[in-house]
């Protein structure tokens, strides 16, 4: 009788798997406890590490709310007209989160409330810093550069007003208060007795805007050009 041959048990990928996760837990579980104490450190340091970035999210949530309550307090009080209020908290939050969205914006209205209390230089050195910060807010960027440009007619300096005025008027058409830059490019040639080009400018003014409130003073500067 035939002596019946043993088969030889072929081990599976799933067993070899399993036996190389058993045998890499087995060196784990003997690292751990021949070195228990530099195992806690890493387990201290990884604990710590992970503390750091959610107290770091916190403060940075923390910190944004607070910038945005201040620019809040800004708003309010110019539009109830207290600039000296609004300068306060815009100074502050500048001065306290610097690198927030809210001290840029707040940087704008800085701009604006230092022009209109007599303080173009002022105005100007905010309404820059608006500008280089490329804030994404195409409306809020044109009317700091339309600032600036009014920083230059404040300066005496006419002609450079008015060009960078008819510049602003002629590269973006789509803005919503794009006839005052016309009107006020033709007032800055005017002052810098540049005729010729406030006579141009007017004349567009009066036929592009014939229902704005100012036509009738473009009328009253076109025929005194007529009379010259």
């Amino acid at each position: 009788m035939a002596k019946r041959r043993k088969t030889k048990h072929k081990i599976t990928k799933h067993e070899m798997k399993e036996d190389k996760f058993v045998t890499s837990m087995m060196h784990g579980a003997d690292y751990a406890r021949e070195n228990v104490q530099s195992v806690v450190i890493i387990v201290l340091v990884f604990l710590v590490l992970v503390a750091g970035v959610v107290i770091m999210k916190n403060l940075s949530s923390n910190r944004k709310k607070a910038a945005q309550t201040l620019l809040g307090v800004a708003q309010i009080a110019y539009q109830a007209g207290d600039f000296a209020e609004s300068r306060d908290s815009l100074v502050a939050l500048e001065e306290r989160y610097p690198k927030s969205d809210a001290a840029l914006v707040g940087a704008y209205l800085l701009g604006h409330i230092y022009y209109s209390s007599g303080s173009p230089d002022s105005a100007k050195i905010y309404w820059q810093r608006f500008i280089e910060s490329e804030y994404k807010d195409e409306d809020m960027m044109l009317a700091a550069k339309a600032g600036l440009a009014g920083v230059l007619s404040d300066r005496g300096q006419f002609a450079e007003a008015a060009r960078e005025f008819e510049r602003l008027y002629s590269d973006y058409p789509d803005y919503f208060n794009r006839h005052d830059w016309l009107y006020k490019a033709a007032m800055n040639y005017r002052a810098a007795g540049e005729r010729d080009k406030e006579k141009e400018l007017l004349e567009r003014f009066v036929g592009d805007y014939p229902k704005n409130p100012r036509v009738m003073e473009a009328k009253v500067f076109l025929a005194e050009i007529e009379e010259t």
